[in-house]
C-alpha cells in the first residue's frame, strides 16, 4: 500500500512537471504570436497610411489632368506667338514632371 501511494505520487509529480513545461512552452508561443500580431498591426497601419497617400496623389493627378485638359484647350485657342507658347511649354513641362513623379510613387506602392 505504501509503495503504491509512493508510485502514484511520483507519477503525479512527473505529470505535473510535464504540464508545467508545456505551459511554459505555450506561454512562450503566445508571447511570440502577440509580438507577431503587433508587428502585423504596425504593418497594416503603415499600408493604410501609404494607401491614403496614394489616394491623395491620385486625386491630385485627377485635378492636374483636368487642368491639363484646360491647357489643351488653351493651346488650341492661343495665337502663334513665341512668348505665350514658351510660357505654356514651361507650364506643361512642369505638369509632366509632376505627373511622372506621381506615377513613380504609385508604382512603389
Amino acid at each position: 500500500m505504501k509503495q503504491e501511494l509512493k508510485t502514484q505520487y511520483l507519477t503525479l509529480r512527473l505529470k505535473i512537471s510535464q504540464m508545467v513545461l508545456r505551459l511554459q512552452e505555450n506561454q512562450g508561443t503566445i508571447k511570440e504570436l502577440e509580438r507577431e500580431v503587433g508587428q502585423l498591426k504596425n504593418q497594416l497601419e503603415e499600408k493604410n497610411r501609404e494607401l491614403n497617400l496614394s489616394s491623395q496623389a491620385a486625386k491630385e493627378l485627377e485635378k492636374n489632368f483636368k487642368k491639363s485638359d484646360k491647357f489643351g484647350k488653351i493651346v488650341v485657342s492661343t495665337n502663334n506667338t513665341a512668348v505665350p507658347t514658351a510660357e505654356l511649354k514651361k507650364t506643361l513641362d512642369k505638369y509632366i514632371v509632376e505627373i511622372d513623379h506621381c506615377i513613380e510613387q504609385l508604382r512603389k506602392t
